[in-house]
């Protein structure tokens, strides 16, 4: 059985295939007539229609009938008559799918080619080789795969089933799911395919091979700050895209920053959707990694996307001087800091950064997410748009300047 059965169920209302259609007015993606076949076996033709995520039937003179496609299982088929063969697909679960029929191979080739993305699959090992392990986790294992078609690299994520003993857990990777597929933006890894067997789901993925910015950080020490601002600049302008779509990562970090290549430091793909979420009158649940989380969700305060800019403070803090601004003897030490939202630039390192560059950190930082600006008032600051060199001031405070990040507290 399916583990996205029980999913589809929910998201579509019901144990149903079609639903009659209620003013789907998005673009059309692709349409083409298919075949299928009626009761007491008779052959009757449609045309079909994919609008996003939704599959149509076009019912002449009636109401058109509408599906869900994001946790429906797809699977080609073959059907051999004597010497003739007829092309067509299954989309669906168990008693609960439609199978359809087209012209030839061709046009079973664009189906496939648009529901792919959109559907599960189910025969990863016809349509990729595993190379070699590339990463591991508490989630599972994350391979570099090849494109038996194309021979193209992907990244593989490979969660094994057995993980899924809750309800909840279940939902966890379906909702990680549901965000990589609404994200489409260069500097997200894209989610292509994903794919279930007996026993493990696949997330097919970007392959990135520059490794992630922590692993470029120890090897650099810190970044120039030409660089970092560049990379600011690509980083905000990625926060706001997904402050647009109403969502938030809640676990930005070195280590889920990956790099394009060797040729510069700013050039990234974000990656590890599993804490993501959709920001809805606010969220409360306490996530992410220590030294990084934003304090409102340490403090169990109600939060949005701005928890994000927080984390990109730190990202910044770190490049900018080598140092993390929460440190401890443990975790539990680290999270304290953490939450109190206090940071310092009596580091040495800080003499030969601008004071433009600490005061974008200083307001990233701020541990009142009310007065932390937005990605998109981010982009304003004035570090972003002028000329670095080195006879900008190197004027820091010592810690925050403002009431807030020296007195807050609950």
């Amino acid at each position: 059985m399916s583990l996205f059965e029980s999913i589809n169920s929910r998201f579509q209302g019901s144990y149903k295939f079609w639903k009659p259609e209620k003013n789907k007015n998005s673009s059309i993606v692709f349409k083409n007539k298919v075949f299928y076949k009626a009761k007491q076996g008779a052959i009757k033709s449609c045309e079909l229609i994919l609008i996003k995520n939704y599959l149509i039937k076009v019912i002449p003179d009636s109401i058109n009938k509408i599906t869900l496609l994001d946790w429906k299982i797809i699977e080609p088929f073959t059907e051999v008559n004597g010497d003739k063969e007829r092309f067509g697909f299954s989309v669906g679960h168990r008693g609960c799918s439609r199978d359809f029929y087209v012209e030839n191979e061709e046009k079973l080739n664009e189906w496939l080619d648009v529901l792919l993305p959109t559907c599960i699959m189910t025969d990863f090992s016809n349509d990729f080789s595993i190379v070699k392990e590339i990463g591991s986790g508490s989630f599972g294992v994350v391979y570099l795969a090849l494109s038996n078609n194309d021979s193209k690299p992907y990244a593989v994520k490979a969660i094994n089933k057995n993980n899924f003993s809750t309800t909840s857990s279940l939902n966890s990777v379906a909702d990680e799911i549901k965000i990589m597929r609404m994200l489409d933006h260069p500097n997200i890894v894209k989610l292509h395919y994903v794919y279930e067997d007996s026993s493990l789901i696949y997330l097919v993925t970007d392959y990135v091979e520059g490794g992630n910015l922590h692993s470029r950080m120890v090897k650099k020490k810190v970044f120039n700050e030409r660089t970092v601002s560049h990379f600011a600049e690509k980083m905000l302008g990625v926060l706001d895209y997904m402050s647009s779509l109403d969502i938030v990562h809640r676990d930005l970090k070195l280590e889920n920053i990956l790099m394009v290549s060797e040729e510069n430091d700013y050039d990234f793909k974000i990656i590890d959707f599993g804490l993501a979420a959709e920001v809805t009158e606010g969220l409360h649940l306490r996530c992410g990694s220590p030294g990084y989380i934003a304090p409102e969700i340490l403090r169990k305060h109600y939060y949005d996307a701005k928890a994000d800019l927080f984390s990109l403070g730190v990202i910044l803090y770190i490049l900018l001087s080598g140092k993390m601004p929460f440190n401890g003897k443990n975790i539990n030490d680290v999270l304290i800091k953490n939450r109190e939202g206090k940071i310092s630039f009596q580091h040495p390192a800080w003499k030969n950064v601008s004071k433009y560059a600490s005061t974008l950190v200083l307001r990233l930082t701020e541990p009142l997410p009310s007065i932390r600006p937005t990605a998109r008032e981010a982009l304003q600051d004035s570090w972003l748009h002028q000329e670095l060199n080195t006879t900008l001031p190197n004027i820091h405070p010592t810690s925050q300047p403002s009431e807030s990040h020296t007195s807050h507290s609950e």
